[in-house]
């Protein structure tokens, strides 16, 4: 096993890097390639910086991401039973001590979160525009500010939701730190789940058409075992995507996806982890990637119940095959 070098906080704010063009990957000709980049080793050593933490609302925790220059976490809670994509957002330290929280209604589930932090400030990118099953038809960038509530119709959001010419049913987006891309996993139909990668620059800015992505392609169709197993959140690290699924009491699996793969290929295919397998309630909620100063971690969550109060855990992979 090996460990990439330490990170100082001026290589945490990486730039995105630049793609040569080539074709879509997938179903599709391949539109461009990934530069190669280390794989985590899922079976590796880890740790446990977050255990059975309550959160700033007693909701159920859906996802979570790092601000990576300031070494914070914000989790994004749904509320229980809701339809009308109502989530808590939680601000905390990497030791899961809260320090502030936003409320946003009309959003969508939380499936997925990213963390910009830019000019200053912090902007979260979610889902948004919750739709009758409560889940996100577009994707919302927006600056966090502690204690406030934001409307899915305030002027404050802004629309970041690809326009590829696919149908794009529930985008969920997540930020890769070492390359600077935004990555939106979506679904052009019933269990039909692609990925699509844009510069964050470009991406910030708006420009997320077909001409600006970097990348694109098919993602494992999740059949009849995914309705007892339900995707829970997603990352990426360089030229890897990594997904997590699973119930709540039951197994949790992580799947690794080369960018730069093609059809509906899998790198390693449900990889069964039984981290926190002693959590009341457990199920799997979240992937991430923290830059810490050791090294890049492949961090997941979990949401667990005790005497029924909602808790949130975190856990580690830092060993990269």
């Amino acid at each position: 096993m090996r460990k990439p070098p330490s990170l100082n906080r001026r290589s945490l704010m990486v730039a995105g890097c630049g793609i040569t063009a080539g074709a879509l990957l997938g179903i599709r000709p391949a539109h461009a390639d990934v530069p190669n980049s280390a794989r985590f080793d899922l079976p590796g050593d880890g740790g446990n910086p977050i255990l059975k933490r309550s959160l700033g609302h007693d909701w159920v925790l859906q996802s979570f991401a790092y601000d990576n220059a300031h070494q914070h976490i914000y989790f994004a809670e749904v509320e229980p039973g809701s339809t009308t994509g109502d989530l808590w957002i939680t601000k905390t330290d990497t030791k899961g001590k809260i320090l502030g929280s936003m409320k946003l209604h009309g959003f969508g589930h939380g499936v997925a979160i990213a963390v910009e932090p830019y000019g200053g400030a912090v902007y979260l990118w979610t889902e948004w525009q919750a739709s009758g099953s409560g889940f996100g038809t577009k994707i919302g960038r927006f600056k966090f500010v502690d204690g406030t509530v934001l409307d899915r119709a305030s002027s404050a959001i802004q629309d970041r939701t690809p326009s590829i010419g696919d149908t794009m049913v529930n985008p969920q987006p997540a930020i890769d730190p070492s390359t600077g891309r935004l990555l939106v996993r979506y679904k052009t139909g019933a269990d039909m789940p692609r990925i699509v990668a844009f510069d964050l620059s470009d991406a910030r800015a708006g420009r997320l058409g077909s001409g600006d992505r970097l990348v694109e392609r098919a993602l494992p169709s999740r059949g009849s075992w995914g309705k007892n197993n339900p995707f829970q959140g997603y990352t990426a690290y360089g030229r890897y995507a990594y997904l997590i699924e699973g119930r709540a009491n039951g197994p949790s699996y992580i799947t690794v996806v080369d960018l730069n793969g093609t059809g509906q290929s899998t790198v390693v295919d449900r990889w069964e982890t039984r981290t926190g397998a002693s959590l009341p309630g457990r199920e799997p909620q979240g992937m991430a990637i923290w830059m810490h100063s050791t090294g890049p971690r492949l961090a997941f969550g979990f949401h667990s119940n005790t005497g029924g109060v909602r808790q949130a855990t975190v856990f580690y992979k830092s060993e990269f095959v």
